[in-house]
């Protein structure tokens, strides 16, 4: 009997994420199953019944029987993968006992596709809102006993199902960041997460904008494009990329603004900034200005003492007094006038006025 974890097809429309077959399945199963539809939607009230149907298809070359389960989902990841209940677990949206289905299990010959029957009897005191849960197909006849996320044996459809009665949509931005906040190149990657507080399904999306420290405009990604939902009561973290082109340098400014809401369209925002230094240009640039005032000071030095060496070969004829005038005067000229101590101090002032300017550069606009 093989097994099978969860279809990547059933649950990537409906949640955005991605469950691949197995790894670790032999090299001569050369398919598995498909179940169709991937999700059922609907919107249902208190007391209401409506019947559906799933299709399987066996694409495996044996003729197979497959045991068919109802999970609850009581929420997801952070990076969207279903989070499924245990059998008596209660979420605050379940829907798996409300499903009635008239067989235990289904047999399917190779290439051929079975029908499930089922029906969905919502209770008349059934909390408004959303229910999730879904009908699975197990090779297994016992119901698996791990709960958690990539439970696995299974292939099925999810049921989503909004209770009328006091909706409530609402959604906030837990968290805006980029994996740094310096980059030494405009690789950034922009991570949120987005908190359900309601009681329905929420589906985020919307731009975010960056701009330079002139204001411009530079890029617009669109974050969860796809419409990936977050369950209520529940967080999920959305990623994108932005790759700058050409030469960027300096502070950038990102705003996420996500739109949501089926009964009324809602907005919400966050900003963050962040810094692009090009280190490979500014090491250079910063070395070459300390070199050339280390160059200008040593020169200016090597000048004084030359013209001092020169100042001693003209008052050597001179008589002893005047000799001594001279020196005095060479000892007034070196320490009053001091033309190397005030080069050394205009040498410092320059080496702190740059790292000055870079560290402030750095932290003001941080």
């Amino acid at each position: 009997m093989q097994k099978f974890k969860i279809l990547s097809a059933c649950l990537a429309f409906f949640f955005g994420v991605s469950l691949a077959l197995s790894p670790i399945a032999k090299a001569q199963e050369v398919a598995g199953l498909k179940v169709q539809p991937a999700i059922i939607e609907e919107k249902a009230d208190p007391g209401q019944i409506f019947s559906s149907a799933l299709s399987a298809t066996n694409l495996s070359s044996d003729t197979k029987t497959f045991y068919i389960i109802k999970r609850d989902i009581n929420g997801l990841s952070p990076s969207g993968a279903p989070i499924f209940a245990g059998e008596e677990e209660e979420t605050g949206f379940e829907v798996s006992s409300w499903i009635k289905v008239s067989q235990e299990s289904i047999t399917i010959a190779p290439g051929q596709i079975g029908k499930v029957f089922f029906t969905v009897e919502v209770p008349k005191d059934a909390s408004p809102g959303g229910h999730f849960g879904g009908i699975f197909l197990s090779s297994a006849p016992k119901r698996p006993e791990e709960t958690g996320i990539g439970i696995g044996y299974q292939v099925g459809t999810i049921i989503s199902l909004q209770i009328s009665g006091e909706i409530f949509e609402e959604a906030q931005i837990r968290e805006f960041r980029t994996n740094r906040m310096i980059f030494s190149q405009p690789e950034v990657t922009f991570i949120t997460r987005v908190e359900n507080i309601g009681n329905v399904l929420v589906r985020p999306r919307g731009p975010l904008e960056i701009t330079d420290f002139f204001e411009k405009k530079v890029a617009t990604l669109r974050m969860n494009d796809s419409g990936a939902a977050v369950l209520p009561k529940s967080i999920r973290q959305f990623e994108i990329s932005w790759q700058g082109e050409g030469l960027t340098f300096g502070r950038y400014q990102a705003v996420m603004s996500f739109v949501y809401g089926q009964e009324e369209r809602k907005t919400i925002s966050r900003t963050l900034s962040f810094w692009v230094l090009p280190l490979n240009i500014i090491l250079p640039v910063v070395g070459g200005i300390l070199g050339l005032i280390l160059l200008v000071f040593v020169l200016v030095k090597l000048y004084i003492r030359r013209k001092l060496r020169e100042i001693r070969s003209i008052t050597e004829g001179a008589n002893h007094q005047n000799h001594l005038e001279i020196k005095e005067r060479e000892l007034s000229y070196s320490q009053k006038e001091a033309p190397f101590s005030r080069l050394a101090l205009i040498a410092t002032v320059l080496l702190i006025s740059t790292l000055f300017f870079l560290v402030v550069l750095f932290f003001f606009f941080a």
